[in-house]
């Protein structure tokens, strides 16, 4: 089996996507995604609903050529997005592993940045979209605005730790508040070399969450 795909069914297409990012232990940057079915209800209620899927392929490594190509047309999307805005934010692109980080520094982050990064996430999106449609080659760009996911990150490690002593001290199990995909999934690979405890996300979205199990 290649461990590299997945397969995966939901009611709604997100559903799908979730459970597949779960089984590979990676984040939605990290993935090419085809949707296979949508999802539709039965007919007048009398025959059943049919389920999304999805397939979720990993990203092969990408070769010099595509990364040129990428960074080149990455520029002229942002330069185009702060042209229209009127954004006097600066920009670089970093090579990281397989991915591209467009590193933005701005004066005012916060409407970048926007609640919780959801506005970092939506831009990183719509800039993924376009190079997927404009080039089969799956290269990813990730954003960073003022190191702003880098401290949160760090953030979330430092909970996850703090969390499994708990559990140990109390020898109980934690439950998290619900939390998007990204941050879980942050927390599952701070634990994930863990001998003490193991980690499982239950529940549906927006209130899925995570808990912290200590290993019997």
């Amino acid at each position: 089996m290649n461990k590299n795909v997945t397969e995966q069914y939901g009611k709604t297409v997100e559903e799908a996507i979730r459970k597949g990012l779960e089984e590979l232990k990676v984040s939605r940057d990290d993935v090419k995604i085809q949707v296979i079915d949508q999802p539709s209800n039965g007919l007048l209620g009398m025959l059943s609903s049919k389920m999304a899927k999805v397939r979720l392929t990993i990203c092969k490594q990408i070769n010099e050529d595509t990364i040129d190509n990428t960074i080149k047309r990455t520029s002229q999307i942002v330069d185009e997005i702060f042209r229209i805005t009127g954004d006097t934010s600066t920009y670089e692109l970093v090579r990281k592993d397989e991915k591209l980080v467009l590193k933005i520094t701005s004066p005012n982050s916060a409407h970048l940045i926007g609640y919780k990064g959801r506005t970092i996430e939506s831009l990183q999106s719509v800039i993924n979209g376009i190079l997927q449609r404009e080039e089969e080659e799956c290269t990813k760009i990730f954003i960073e605005v003022n190191d702003y996911k880098q401290r949160k990150e760090e953030r979330l490690v430092e909970l996850a730790h703090r969390m499994e002593r708990n559990a140990v001290k109390y020898h109980k199990d934690i439950r998290l508040d619900p939390m998007p995909a990204y941050e879980r999934l942050i927390i599952h690979r701070a634990l994930a070399d863990s001998k003490l405890v193991t980690t499982e996300s239950v529940g549906q979205e927006p209130r899925r969450r995570l808990i912290i199990r200590l290993k019997r």
